[in-house]
């Protein structure tokens, strides 16, 4: 009998722990993954529609000497185009610019042509572009979960250390 209720002191006691300790915890990391994800998710969306929005307003292009354009220079890096180099040009004015030049000006500046400042992306999309990025900069939940983690790893996770 005393094996009986000595197995079921131990049984309690882990019960205990498990949904006073264990249970929260493991509750609290899901709950940050989530949150995570979802932030996630709603960059990537926003990054998608930024970029399917410059897609549709510019058209790429890749260079050939033989076309005989009128294209001498990049405005934004100031370099020629060169044989092979991918170009866009924004379809409203016509300014042609190398592709990644033009794809990190409207990314990162404004979304506006860099010579005549016609509006590439409507102002609200480039809004919420922007928002997320900042967001995104300044996330303090993916420093809690590394901080949950870790302290997981180091033994501290449970409230006794290990080590």
């Amino acid at each position: 009998m005393g094996a009986f209720s000595k197995l079921f002191s131990y049984s309690d006691k882990l019960f205990a722990v498990f949904f006073f300790e264990v249970l929260p915890e493991v509750l609290r990391l899901i709950i940050l993954a989530i949150c995570i994800l979802w932030k996630y998710y709603k960059l990537l969306s926003t990054n998608y529609k930024y970029m399917s929005m410059i897609n549709k307003k510019s058209s790429k292009f890749t260079f050939e000497k033989r076309a005989k354009l009128e294209l001498v220079e990049c405005s934004i890096c100031l370099s020629e185009f060169s044989e092979g180099d991918e170009g866009r040009q924004l379809l409203e004015c016509k300014h042609t610019f190398h592709r990644d030049c033009l794809e990190k000006w409207l990314q990162g500046y404004t979304a506006t042509c860099p010579l005549c400042r016609s509006l590439v992306v409507p102002e609200v999309i480039v809004a919420e572009y922007h928002r997320m990025q900042i967001e995104q900069e300044n996330n303090g939940i993916e420093k809690e979960m590394a901080l949950i983690l870790l302290n997981a790893f180091t033994g501290d996770y449970f409230g006794a250390r290990l080590v």
